[in-house]
């Protein structure tokens, strides 16, 4: 099932390059792998799809939701 995720707002000085009321795509970091995983220091990571890229960051900043069926949203 295909997730958006969005910064939250207490978090959004962390990430100057994105929008707090944007939602960007969460990605497999992997192939075959789901979609969040966890770093070394036992940290969820989600990668975001951003119009420059993907950015790889700590899902506890974000909050998710189900991507809407229609891409335009």
């Amino acid at each position: 099932m295909p997730v958006q995720a969005r910064v939250k707002s207490e978090h959004q000085r962390k990430y100057p390059e994105l929008e707090s009321s944007s939602w960007y795509d969460v990605t497999p970091i992997f192939p075959g792998v789901t979609q969040r995983m966890v770093n070394m220091a036992g940290d969820r990571l989600a990668r975001l799809t951003t119009p420059r890229g993907f950015l790889i960051l700590r899902a506890d900043h974000l909050d998710f939701r189900p991507a809407p069926d229609n891409p335009t949203a």
